[in-house]
C-alpha cells in the first residue's frame, strides 16, 4: 500500500497535492490512499479515483499526527510519501518507527527518511546538503538514506507526459497568466492592468489582436473580483476550473507563470515563458531558470509587485517583437524535461516497499 500525506488549501495552494497525484497515478503496482489534515482538497483527490483519510487536524501542526497514524501502516509492506513544508526531523523520526518513509523536499533540508526527492532544476547543486560527512556517524542517522535529485524526477501531470508538437507562431496573439492554485497578492490583476495601460499591448488588446487568458486557480480568494474586473474588457478572458490546462497552454504564444510546478509543464510543451514568484521556496527555481536559459525572471511579486509587473511587461514586449527570442526559449525549455519523472519516482517507491528491513 502507498499512503500519501499532503494538503492543499487557499493558504498553500495545490502544488503539493498535484505532484502527489501524478505519482499516485504512475504507481500502478500500489493501492494508494491519501491522508490530509482537513477536507480542503478531499473532493479533488476523490475525483481522481483515490480514497482519502481526513485527520481533522491543523495542517500547520503535524507533530502530533504519529499517534493518529500508529495503527494504520504495515511496517513490512507499506510506504508513506510525505509532501509538506510543515514537517520536521522529529516528525520523520517518529514516522520511521511506523512505516518506510519518502518525502518531497525543496530547500536542501536533509530529513531522516528512507528516500528524499528534490526534482527541482536547482536540486543537483544541493547534493552536499543531503550528504553527511563520512566521519560523522551520529549526523548520518538524521540524513536521508537515498536521494533523487533533478528534473528527471519531476512528476508532471499525466496530461503533460505525452510529447508535444508545439510550434512557435509568427506572431503573439494569445498570452496566458497563471499564478498557481491561488493568487495571494492578486498578481493577475496587476499584470492585466499594466498590459492594458501599456502602449503596445494595450493597443493590441483594444484591437483584438492580442488575447489575454487569466487562469483563476481553485483556491484563488480573488476569483470573483477578477471576473468582475475584466468581464467587459476587450481581449481578456478569466478561466476557472480549467479541465484542459495542456490545451490552454499549448494554445498560448507566451505564458507568464509563477515558479511552481507549472513552469515544468510549460517547459515540457516548449511554450515561451516569463516567470515570477511569490515566496522564498520558489526563488531558487526562478533563479535557476534564469541562469540556465534565456527565460526572464521578473522577481518576487510579494516583495515589490510594481517592479515585478514592470519587468513582466518588458519581457512580454520582447517576446512580441522578437520571434527568434521565442524560438530560442522554445528550444531551451524542451531540453529541460522529458516527462517521465512520475514513473521514475513510482518505481523507486515500489522498490522501497519491497526492500528487506
Amino acid at each position: 500500500m502507498l499512503y500519501i500525506r499532503a494538503d492543499g488549501n487557499t493558504d498553500i495552494g495545490m502544488g503539493h497535492v498535484m505532484r502527489c497525484l501524478s505519482v499516485a497515478e504512475a504507481a500502478v503496482d500500489f493501492s494508494t490512499v491519501f491522508i490530509t489534515a482537513d477536507e480542503g482538497c478531499k473532493g479533488m483527490i476523490e475525483e481522481r479515483g483515490f480514497r482519502v483519510i481526513v485527520l481533522h487536524t491543523d495542517y500547520r501542526d503535524m507533530t502530533g499526527e504519529s499517534a493518529l497514524l500508529a495503527d494504520l501502516f504495515d511496517r513490512d509492506a507499506d510506504v508513506l510519501l510525505v509532501d509538506s513544508y510543515q514537517v520536521s526531523r522529529d516528525y520523520f523520526l517518529a514516522l520511521k518507527k511506523l512505516v518506510r518513509v519518502a518525502c518531497f523536499e525543496d530547500m536542501g533540508q536533509p530529513y531522516p527518511v528512507d528516500l528524499l526527492i528534490n526534482y527541482n532544476i536547482y536540486a543537483p547543486g544541493l547534493v552536499h546538503s543531503y550528504t553527511p560527512l563520512p566521519t560523522d556517524a551520529v549526523a548520518a542517522q538524521t540524513y536521508p538514506d537515498s536521494v533523487l535529485l533533478g528534473v528527471e524526477y519531476m512528476p508532471l501531470r499525466k496530461a503533460f507526459q505525452e510529447p508535444s508538437s508545439y510550434q512557435v507562431a509568427d506572431s503573439v496573439t494569445d498570452v496566458t497568466v497563471t499564478t498557481g492554485g491561488s493568487d495571494p497578492c492578486f498578481a493577475a490583476a496587476s499584470f492585466a492592468d499594466a498590459l492594458i495601460r501599456d502602449s503596445l499591448t494595450g493597443a493590441l488588446l483594444a484591437e483584438r489582436k492580442l488575447r489575454l487568458h487569466l487562469v483563476s486557480g481553485p483556491f484563488n480568494q480573488f476569483a470573483d473580483a477578477l471576473k468582475h474586473r475584466y468581464e467587459s474588457c476587450a481581449g481578456i478572458t478569466v478561466h476557472e476550473n480549467v479541465k484542459d490546462m495542456r490545451g490552454l497552454l499549448s494554445g498560448s504564444d507566451v505564458v507568464i507563470s509563477a515558479t511552481g510546478s507549472t513552469i515544468y509543464e510549460v517547459s515540457a510543451l516548449g511554450v515561451p515563458m516569463v516567470v515570477f514568484y511569490f515566496a522564498e521556496n520558489q526563488r531558487q527555481g526562478a533563479e535557476a531558470l534564469e541562469a540556465l536559459t534565456d527565460i526572464a525572471n521578473a522577481g518576487c511579486f510579494a516583495e515589490d509587485g510594481t517592479a515585478v509587473t514592470g519587468r513582466v511587461v518588458q519581457a512580454l514586449t520582447r517576446c512580441i517583437l522578437d520571434k527568434a527570442y521565442r524560438e530560442r526559449l522554445h528550444r531551451q525549455e524542451k531540453e529541460l524535461i522529458d516527462g517521465k519523472g512520475a514513473m521514475r519516482i513510482a518505481r523507486r517507491l515500489e522498490a522501497l516497499g519491497m526492500r528487506d528491513n
